[in-house]
């Protein structure tokens, strides 16, 4: 039930549920949270693979080799998969009538699928037919960034720094997803995790911004609000 003030705002029912929006937050923060610490851990017990020359896609599991070590990587690559997802749902519950906001979104679900199909068809694949892992990887760095600066102008509504913040993240790994592949080989691992790190940054962000609806839905213009 909606309370007597969110239903003078105007808030969307569908916007203002706090046990939802604490769900969803808290699996989005979750689901980053524990990519970062298996990729730790499973780094630190594999054998084959290091944080500084080997990137995350090395850890994971693959044909030829199904180590502890493989799954936790997988594990916490799925994990973000689903933070991803939580992360999409959350913010589309918002009802924003922005078309940045839409289109951004929506991108997110086309990231949630490259993180997918990178994880899973190239670990599990037998090698024959075409490789798509570098398109996977060229539409994540496009869609990722508009992601982020297409939200941060609403962002930018309700918090002046976070929407600055926003662009300026957007911007830099726009900026700097590209040069990963001119980076010399024995530090793919540690720029890869770096550009992740900026990546889960956002993610994390949103996790707290939705976690905090309908306290934040309340902040957004009625003529920006979108009605059921």
């Amino acid at each position: 039930m909606l309370s007597a003030a969110q239903q003078e705002a105007g808030i969307s029912k569908d916007s203002g549920t706090d046990r939802t929006s604490r769900v969803l937050g808290g699996i989005a923060i979750a689901g980053c949270v524990i990519s970062v610490v298996l990729d730790f851990i499973g780094t630190g017990i594999s054998d084959r693979v290091g944080m500084i020359q080997d990137t995350i896609s090395d850890l994971a599991a693959s044909r030829t080799e199904n180590t502890a070590a493989d799954e936790l990587a997988d594990i916490g690559i799925y994990a973000f998969v689903l933070s991803v997802i939580a992360t999409t749902y959350g913010l589309l519950r918002w009802r924003i009538d922005r078309l940045d906001w839409k289109i951004g979104s929506w991108l997110l679900v086309i990231v949630a699928i490259c993180v997918v199909l990178i994880a899973g068809y190239e670990a599990y694949t037998t090698g024959e037919g075409p490789v798509i892992h570098y398109r996977l990887v060229y539409v994540l760095g496009v869609a990722f960034p508009l992601t982020v600066l297409l939200t941060a102008g609403q962002f930018w509504e309700i918090s002046k720094r976070l929407g600055i913040a926003l662009y300026t993240g957007g911007a830099l790994w726009a900026v700097l997803g590209p040069l990963f592949f001119f980076v010399p080989t024995d530090y793919d691992g540690a720029y890869e995790r770096m550009l992740a790190g900026l990546m889960l940054a956002w993610f994390i962000t949103m996790g707290v911004m939705i976690w905090r609806d309908p306290d934040v839905v309340e902040q957004v213009s009625e003529d920006q609000r979108g009605h059921a």
